[in-house]
């Protein structure tokens, strides 16, 4: 598997040559000053050698096969709203390096997609694709054993600019519930109500059943979100009120009723409609949720509270919500300047 030979170069120093032998390999040679480097190198790749790790096999499986294998292992596993957006990423990867074998992919293919990408899609759209790719590699790698290395950990990920919060304000928030509430579609507005009053995503609120919904506690107990973790909420109000209705009303087994297909097709048009009448721009579904939370900073709501109402799985998450804090902030700095004002005074 390893000889060394010792041989004296020209300026007559002398050298050892280590040689790795395999069968069915090309020998490799290393070269080293002393006899006691020589003999560790020879023993350390003769180790690999029998672990399988110094001449790994060439994976003869494509990219096409990878995400197949993906789509029917770890998509179920997403939530469905999750699943349902990458499966156009998962497609565009398949049509671009599918034919490709996974060992033969370099990071260069993957910068031209991502340039292509980035081209014509903002910068969360190419982290998307990118991660996606990423997780499928690393499945392929640790689940699998195709891979050895994931090409994706060397691609630079473009920037993403600060978030904002988009939230309504009172006069707002009242203009789109009237026209919700005129809406042709008669399950708007308990949509639009259910969302500001829970903070529920808008998977999530689909996902709510009579089995789920409690009306008699009062409580929503989802055995998933998007975050793969079961969320216990309470219902009040309006809430409270409009899910004994469904709940009691509900003729497929879900709050809100679905026809043949995604759920959010039954309900996207006539948001849309309403947002318009309303006059609201730069507002999608994603932001009564955003309401949920500033609403509840607002109102003096500890950030680690609304972190569980929100069910974020990162208190760093719910720091978005924090510069909407002001008011409390100045309330203890207020306290603090009364304690101090005596030694400045002095």
């Amino acid at each position: 598997m390893a000889s060394i030979d010792t041989y004296t170069t020209k300026t007559g120093k002398t050298k050892y040559r280590v040689r790795i032998y395999h069968k069915g390999r090309k020998s490799e040679t290393a070269v080293f000053p002393t006899l006691a480097q020589a003999r560790k190198y020879g023993t350390m790749i003769e180790g690999d050698i029998i672990a399988g790790r110094h001449f790994p096999v060439k994976s003869t499986h494509t990219l096409a096969e990878l995400l197949d294998r993906y789509v029917t292992d770890v998509m179920p596993k997403k939530a469905p709203e999750t699943a349902r957006s990458q499966m156009p990423v998962i497609r565009y990867w398949r049509e671009r390096l599918g034919q490709m074998l996974l060992a033969d992919i370099e990071p260069r293919h993957i910068i031209a997609c991502r340039d292509e990408i980035a081209s014509v899609d903002k910068p969360a759209t190419v982290v998307k694709y990118l991660m996606t790719l990423s997780h499928a590699f690393t499945v392929a790698m640790k689940d699998y054993f195709w891979v050895q290395d994931n090409p994706c950990r060397l691609i630079r990920r473009p920037s993403l600019p600060p978030g904002r919060i988009r939230y309504l304000s009172d006069e707002e928030r009242a203009v789109l519930l009237a026209q919700c509430r005129v809406s042709k579609n008669r399950y708007l507005y308990p949509l639009v109500t259910m969302a500001l009053y829970t903070g529920l995503r808008r998977g999530s609120l689909f996902a709510l059943t009579i089995h789920n919904t409690d009306t008699e506690a009062g409580i929503i107990s989802l055995p998933t979100t998007k975050n793969t973790r079961p969320l216990t909420l309470p219902l009040v109000g309006e809430a409270l009120c409009i899910a004994r209705e469904l709940v009691a009303t509900s003729k497929d087994g879900y709050v809100f009723p679905r026809g043949a297909g995604y759920p959010w097709c039954h309900y996207r048009t006539s948001w849309e409609h309403a947002l318009k009448r309303a006059r609201l721009e730069d507002t999608c579904f994603h932001s009564l949720r955003h309401c949920t939370g500033s609403y509840l900073v607002q109102a003096g709501v500890p950030l680690h509270i609304v972190s569980q109402i929100l069910a974020h799985t990162r208190i760093t998450t719910t720091q978005i919500y924090a510069h909407l804090h002001i008011d409390q902030m100045k309330d203890a700095l207020t306290l603090l300047s009364q304690r101090l004002s005596s030694y400045f005074r002095s």
